[in-house]
């Protein structure tokens, strides 16, 4: 039964398709010059290319743009951080850290920058889609200062 449905579909498909001899000769018929027809053919050839061609870039572009929203994208990856007597790592979605093998707690300040404290450091760390951009240090008491050597993983 599926197998006659099928072919009950598709013959009424092909039934509606006409090859350009025949729409020619159907124009003809009704006493249009040749020439006319032919303009008409190559309008619609025209036209039906357009429509296809504007089907596939919108097409294109809906797979773009699904490809960009599926992508994942972590910029809260593992991450290490070095400058003169100071080592630090934030690993876990920037859940854990450690400041020169010490605990240390994260803050988040808003979607694009994050702080640890920890052994007596305040780390600040700003970031993008990409990852980390910067980071810096300071003493959580005093004046020392300084920018912090940023390795991702």
């Amino acid at each position: 039964m599926k197998k006659l449905v099928m072919i009950a579909v598709t013959l009424s498909t092909l039934a509606g398709c006409t090859t350009q001899a025949d729409r020619m000769a159907k124009c003809e018929a009704q006493g249009i010059s040749r020439d006319t027809c032919y303009l008409a053919e190559q309008n619609r050839t025209a036209a039906v290319n357009a429509a296809a061609e504007k089907q596939a870039l919108e097409n294109a572009t809906a797979a773009v743009q699904h490809a960009q929203e599926a992508r994942i994208h972590d910029p809260l990856r593992e991450a290490s951080f070095s400058a003169n007597g100071l080592n630090a790592t934030l690993s876990n979605g920037f859940f854990s850290a450690t400041v020169n093998g010490k605990k240390a707690t994260v803050k988040r300040l808003n979607a694009n920058f994050y702080e640890i404290h920890g052994n007596g450091f305040v780390i600040s760390i700003s970031l993008d889609e990409n990852g980390i951009t910067d980071a810096s240090w300071n003493k959580a008491k005093g004046r020392e200062h300084g920018l912090l050597q940023v390795t991702q993983k």
